[in-house]
């Protein structure tokens, strides 16, 4: 199962709003949208862009919370409480803290843009996999029902799970090999930029291994 419709929309807003004119740098714009979507530094991205410290802040968080419902559908959970939620949340950031990409030089093609990337996906989630299978199973195995009365409970058990397993791994975190993603940026009727829908989408999927 793969990402997703949601990011698209998430980052939309945003990224429609890019500059235009002899001003605009189609290499500054990726790399600040990637520096402030993964690593919630907006210094480049403000300066191609109308957006506030605040709104730049807020997107990223928007970012992060699409990626924490992500993670609860890939396993199958359900709706979660605020706590266990904002667990999900926090390690999603320092998680996104390891992002690894490179972003090359823009190629001018007709009034549009081609920016390859290079992104290193981070390998902990994917290799968390077997751990979080056993635990799982050993949850299954030795739980009380009588402790779970709701399938609110349930979910935060399992989410714990998740989360635990995966942050206890974080520090092996590593990298699996570079992927060559080649963003398009678009140039509207108005004259602005925007990166396309399915640019967002393939680098948002790779940037951690699932």
């Amino acid at each position: 199962m793969k990402k997703r419709g949601a990011i698209v929309w998430v980052l939309a807003a945003v990224l429609l709003l890019a500059g235009c004119g002899g001003g605009f740098d189609a290499t500054k714009y990726v790399r600040g949208a990637l520096n402030n979507i993964y690593l919630g530094d907006p210094t480049e991205y403000m300066e191609q862009v109308e957006i506030t410290e605040e709104e730049a802040a807020e997107e990223y968080e928007q970012g992060i919370e699409v990626e924490a419902d992500f993670l609860l559908q890939y396993y199958g959970i359900g709706e979660v409480s605020d706590e266990v939620y904002q667990q999900i949340v926090d390690m999603y950031k320092t998680i996104y803290q390891q992002s690894k990409f490179e972003v090359q030089e823009a190629v001018k093609n007709g009034d549009d843009y081609n920016v390859e990337v290079l992104i290193s996906p981070i390998d902990v989630i994917v290799n968390s996999e077997e751990d979080i299978s056993a635990a799982v199973d050993e949850f299954v195995e030795s739980a009380d029902p009588a402790d779970y009365p709701d399938d609110l409970s349930i979910n935060d058990a399992l989410a714990q799970i998740v989360v635990d397993t995966i942050s206890a791994n974080i520090p092996d975190l590593g990298w699996k090999d570079q992927i060559s993603v080649i963003v398009k940026v678009e140039k509207d009727d108005a004259g602005y930029y925007g990166l396309s829908s399915d640019a967002i989408s393939q680098l948002d999927q790779d940037m951690i291994a699932y």
